[in-house]
């Protein structure tokens, strides 16, 4: 019972540990919006970037058609710092969605999207794949994209 007392309160940790903050990699977008006093994200992405302790993470907005892009965690991040070689992955869903063969009441419209590109200085290049998020995956769409990088820090 002590043991799980002190595991509780921190008891048997290291007196000098620390833990490291987040840093910045960056924020990339090409997304565009709509003018208007109701703005909606009319096509595109937005994608911020972080490391900590070596691990990359991340999300992403993706432009659906509405005030709000669909946001989602990335995964999967992989990076080769030497040549600035990229990928990650994330789930998100673009709604509702209706058609043939489903229940009246629609399903969840379910997608995975990688990126496979290219970090660079000033962005993000490379290629989207949108698959559907079930069984078979089929690719629902391809786009090649420039996401550029802005504002390393809003302090």
């Amino acid at each position: 019972m002590e043991l799980a007392g002190a595991l509780l309160f921190g008891a048997l940790a290291p007196a000098n540990a620390e833990t490291t903050v987040a840093t910045l990699v960056g924020h990339y977008s090409n997304q565009v919006w709509s003018d208007g006093d109701d703005p909606h994200a009319l096509s595109g992405y937005f994608v911020s970037l972080y490391k900590q302790d070596g691990t990359l993470f991340g999300n992403i907005g993706i432009a659906i058609g509405s005030a709000e892009p669909a946001q989602a965690k990335v995964y999967d991040i992989t990076l080769n710092e030497k040549d600035g070689k990229i990928s990650f992955k994330a789930d998100y869903s673009r709604g509702i969605e209706h058609r043939k063969g489903l229940p009246p009441e629609g399903r969840d419209a379910k997608r995975i999207l990688t990126f496979s590109g290219k970090l660079k200085p000033r962005g993000l290049q490379g290629e989207f794949i949108e698959q559907d998020g079930y069984a078979p995956f089929s690719i629902v769409a391809r786009e090649k994209s420039v996401l550029t990088g802005f504002a390393k820090d809003f302090s």
